[in-house]
């Protein structure tokens, strides 16, 4: 019996088996987005735990029955669900979610689907933004962002930049934002040691809702970066990036003069050389045959080259059940257009990331060493006439010889500036090395199914050496230490080391009750410590025969009696170490109904270090709402909008950098002293700083109201953000009565604010028939103005130069005399007065504001894009508008107090008044006024600094696969040419508008115009 039993429960279950096989089978096929393949798919059979992903073909495999659903999804698409029939293929065409509001943000605490985030944040498009030449990530930004400003104040490859988002918040603190790397907070000018190749995504967080769960740090909004990572169950994929181009300067839009026009003018005004340089009737001018017979050079062609520049990147990525990883390794050489600029970076990115078997355990790991090395331009900006190559290249005296050998007899003469210069590049050095680690570690693991709890570690590491050489052989050597020294020259060299560590513990919970009501909750406690150290010397006195080693070094004799000048050998050395750091808690929840209705709040405490402990602890916190109104029935069938999404937020965060830089004002609390010169010039103990204990926070109240919103199916979408930032207790300087032995002390006092619009529109013009056209565009408008400043001011904070600080005015106003032309009588230049008359006298009782200011009202870009098939034409345009600068070098070449001070002038001097009645603009030659006069004290050369430029345009061409089907081993294959700064619409006269929200243009790095061709394969 038990046999038969044991027969029959066989037979039947091998029956069901077969049945059961029957019934299940293989599906396969293709998705994809506009006729091209989708890789990274997910495909699950719903109801099971079945799953799949699709290949870099889009191709994809996986068991499934008849009836059964298929679900695919990929963030920034539209999920699908299609029930498996009779057919064994199921080709799928993706969509693209509507504003993308089923994509994800990261805003570095916390990950959220984008429809349900009640913040403003703009995400950048790295696409557009992979193959740019510039060697800093952080330029590439410029234009792309509504409410985000780039400034960057040199063309020296690797230079730093200005970051500004929605107006200057401070006016002694740091206005830049913070900047997210992987979640680890870095050094927001360390941006030339990150290739953009390795980023997957940049995101922009700009209202208090977004950055009060930052705090301290969040006050001037936040910039989120992630970089690259490999994905699950992914082949090797190997990628290769190359481009080489050439840079070139821009167009210089003053006229100066040549040989003839220089000579000629001076000996009409009977000055200078041409005026009295006669070799043959000494003190007599030069005849025309002898103006005739001089060079003619333009020095701009002595101190300027193309530029090349070359970059290397090759990434590695791959997958397996549980574990992915990418790694990265890349080269970049910029040669500057000035010619002794150069910049070389060597970069290596690896990002791991694993998962336990059941998926509750999760970990990632990332890594990035560079190393870089400049060339810098030393006294670029300044004004020292033998250390400012880029006012040479202006001013140079057009009929000096190039060839013309230098002879040290007494001090150096002015006139052979641009020769002085030209010695001092062949023979003098000026490198700067910067290694810069990131490393960081995130594990987390779920508790259970609605808890989880984590940890996130973090480094920025950044190690700097400067090396600065005089060759004593050049002919600024002896000079270094005196004309009669036996040896001369200086070598200088630095080192310092900046270490920042910091970790954040967390605890998330997540719950969806009811199927409509979702709860999101974190707490957080983080810790942030930084150090930096380091000492530099420099030594006077080099033997040239050993230079580079120890060795040159002279030694010094101490006694005076022995050798006059031996105690200028003596070296000079110093040191530093500083520390400073953040403790912090805080807590967040989300909360989403049905998708339609959301609300969000953060409450955040911070300890800063650079405070006493009555003031050490700052809150922080933030409320936002949001309304899906396309989720709504009324709107349901709207045949206009197909996204619509109301956000208002509230909230306030801290500025604990109240003096700007990132290790400033740690003693603020404290009274400290210095070594100075007491009676008889003996070696005394000084006040350096009176004890203000009440220093603390200024802190930062923001509202803001936004609107998301897609129109007609999605061709059109955008958003619109209205703000007010509010910043209190503004740390400045406040008089106080000289009897305590200062005249001022810092201290929290005053306000002031930014109001502003944002406006972000991209538009689907044409998609069909394998064109595909679309333009975008992003406009800002920030108006800033000082509403309280200290009582005893009297709303006036003027302490000389062009800009004061007063109440009703915005940061960097200009408080001038107005300029009024040149007095016909006289040729005497002329100014405004007070109550409306003209003086000819400069005074401080005339100035007033003129309306100008140093910071730009309006701001933006715009894009276009136009593909068909592998074709693809991509432009991006940048405006700034409503800002003004001094312009020194147009003043520079406009002085006519001596026109015999060994420089060039521009042409337009030749217009300078000569006679009673004469109309002109051009004052007299030999008048009082030079061009600092006019700089400090006058608008005659506050010049427009507005500007639209074409930041970027490329052409490229990617195979599809159909070519490539033949070549087993290439995956993809990509060629393109695009063109940096390419064309620029101004007013400003001079070299570049783009001055990094400097007062004032002397001599500064130009930015250049960068073309380079390019590929991209896939393997």
């Amino acid at each position: 019996m038990k046999s038969k039993f044991t027969w029959i429960l066989t037979l039947s279950l091998a029956f069901f088996i077969q049945f059961s096989f029957a019934q299940e089978k293989t599906v396969q096929g293709v998705v994809s987005d506009n006729g091209l393949p989708l890789p990274g798919v997910s495909i699950s059979v719903k109801g099971t735990k079945r799953g799949a992903q699709t290949d870099y073909d889009g191709k994809y495999t996986i068991r499934a029955s008849a009836g059964e659903k298929l679900e695919f999804s990929f963030i920034g698409y539209k999920s699908k669900s299609v029930i498996v029939g009779a057919s064994s293929t199921i080709n799928v065409q993706m969509e693209d979610d509507v504003l993308q509001l089923e994509g994800v943000v990261v805003t570095g605490y916390q990950t959220l689907k984008k429809e349900r985030a009640t913040s403003s944040i703009a995400s950048v498009n790295v696409e557009e933004l992979e193959e740019r030449a510039q060697a800093s990530i952080v330029q590439n930004l410029q234009g792309m962002v509504a409410g985000l400003n780039i400034a960057t104040g040199s063309g020296q490859p690797g230079s730093d930049s200005t970051i500004l988002l929605r107006g200057v918040g401070s006016l002694n603190g740091n206005i830049e934002p913070l900047i997210i790397v992987d979640g680890m907070p870095v050094d927001e000018d360390g941006f030339r040691s990150i290739t953009q190749t390795d980023i997957v995504s940049t995101s922009v967080l700009k209202d208090a809702a977004a950055t009060s769960i930052y705090g301290n740090r969040g006050a001037n909004g936040v910039i989120i970066i992630e970089t690259r990572r490999g994905k699950f169950d992914q082949d090797l994929d190997v990628k290769y990036q190359t481009q080489y181009g050439i840079s070139n300067l821009q167009d210089f839009r003053i006229d100066v003069m040549n040989t003839s026009q220089l000579l000629n003018f001076q000996r009409a005004n009977n000055r200078g050389f041409g005026g009295t340089g006669n070799p043959d009737q000494p003190g007599q001018p030069l005849t025309d045959a002898q103006i005739a017979s001089q060079l003619d050079i333009n020095w701009r062609d002595q101190f300027f080259r193309t530029g090349t520049t070359q970059q290397h990147d090759l990434s590695f990525s791959s997958g397996s059940k549980n574990t992915k990883n990418y790694t990265s390794i890349g080269f970049l050489d910029q040669q500057g257009i000035f010619i002794a600029s150069t910049f070389k970076r060597f970069n290596f990115r690896n990002n791991f990331t694993g998962k336990s078997s059941n998926g509750k355990f999760n970990y990632s790991s990332g890594l990035s060493a560079n190393f870089t090395r400049s060339n810098n331009v030393a006294g670029a900006g300044g004004n020292s006439t033998f250390f400012q190559p880029f006012t040479a290249a202006i001013r140079g005296l057009p009929y000096l010889d190039p060839s013309t050998a230098l002879t040290l007899t007494g001090a150096p003469i002015v006139d052979n500036a641009p020769l002085i210069l030209l010695n001092s590049l062949a023979f003098n050095d000026n490198f700067d090395d910067e290694l810069k680690i990131l490393a960081n570690f995130t594990a987390d693991y779920k508790i259970t199914k609605n808890l989880t709890a984590g940890i996130n570690l973090g480094v920025d590491y950044s190690s700097f050496t400067t090396l600065s050489v005089t060759d004593p052989r050049s002919f600024l050597g002896p000079y270094q230490v005196n004309i009669n020294a036996q040896y001369g020259g200086i070598f200088g060299e630095s080192y310092s080391r900046d270490f920042r560590f910091n970790s954040n513990t967390y605890l998330k919970y997540s719950k969806t009750f009811a199927d409509k009501h979702t709860f999101d909750a974190g707490l957080y406690l983080e810790y942030y410590k930084a150090h930096f150290n380091g000492f530099n010397y420099q030594k006077r006195g080099l033997d040239p025969r050993a230079l580079g080693t120890g060795a040159a070094f002279i030694t010094p004799v101490i006694e005076p009696a022995v050798d006059a000048v031996a105690t200028q050998y003596i070296p000079t050395v110093g040191s530093f170490k500083v520390q400073e750091g953040l403790f912090s808690y805080f807590g967040a929840i989300n909360y989403d109904y049905d998708s339609t209705y959301g609300l969000s709040l953060t409450v955040r405490r911070d300890a800063s270090f650079r405070f006493v402990e009555d003031n050490k602890w700052g809150t922080f916190w933030s409320v936002g709402g949001r309304w899906n109104l396309s989720k709504e029935e009324f709107l349901e069938d709207s045949k206009v909008f197909s996204a619509l999404k109301l956000r208002a937020s509230y909230g306030t965060s801290g500025n604990q950098r109240v003096n700007n830089a990132q290790y400033s004002a740690l003693l603020l609390p404290y009274t400290t002293y210095a070594v100075g010169t007491g009676y008889n010039g003996t070696a005394s103990t000084v006040l350096s700083q009176i004890a203000n204990p009440d220093v603390r926070w200024e802190e930062i109240s923001q509202a803001n109201i936004g609107l998301d919103f897609a129109l007609f199916n999605s061709k059109v979408s955008g958003s619109l953000d209205v703000y007010r930032k509010l910043t209190e207790d503004l740390y400045q300087s406040n008089p106080v009565s000289p009897v305590q032995g200062t005249s001022s002390i810092d201290a929290n006092v005053g306000s002031l604010e930014n109001r502003g619009v944002e406006l972000a529109l991209n538009y689907d013009v044409y998609s069909k028939d394998s064109w595909k056209i679309g333009v975008g565009g992003n406009v800002s408008y920030n108006k800033n103005k000082i509403l309280e400043l200290p009582e005893s001011a009297n709303g006036l904070i003027f302490a000389g130069g062009s800009t004061a600080i007063a109440e009703g005015q915005p940061v960097g106003a200009y408080y001038v005399n107005e300029y009024a032309g040149v007095n016909p009588a006289n040729g005497n230049p002329l100014f405004k007065t007070a109550n409306g008359g003209l003086t000819e006298i400069l005074a401080d009782a005339n100035r007033v504001f003129n309306g100008e200011q140093l910071y730009p009202i309006w701001q933006g870009g715009f894009t276009s894009s136009v593909s068909y098939k592998g074709f693809n034409l991509y432009t991006q345009w940048s405006f700034v508008a409503d800002l003004a600068r001094n312009n020194l070098d147009l003043a520079t070449l406009e002085n006519v107090t001596n026109i015999a001070d060994g420089g060039n002038r521009a042409v337009s001097i030749q217009n300078a008044w000569t006679t009673p009645g004469q109309i002109t603009s051009m004052p007299r030659i030999g008048n009082g006024l030079n061009e600092i006069s006019y700089i400090n004290s006058t608008d005659r050369y506050l010049d427009d600094a507005s500007y639209l430029r074409l930041r970027n345009v490329s052409f490229s061409y990617a195979f599809d696969k159909k070519t490539l089907a033949d070549i087993s081993f290439l995956k993809g294959l990509k060629f393109y040419v695009q063109a940096e700064n390419l064309v620029t619409f101004s007013k400003w006269r001079g070299w570049d508008p783009e001055a990094g929200f400097r007062g004032t243009d002397r001599g500064n790095y130009p930015t250049p115009r960068i073309v380079t061709f390019g590929t991209v394969i896939n393997f």
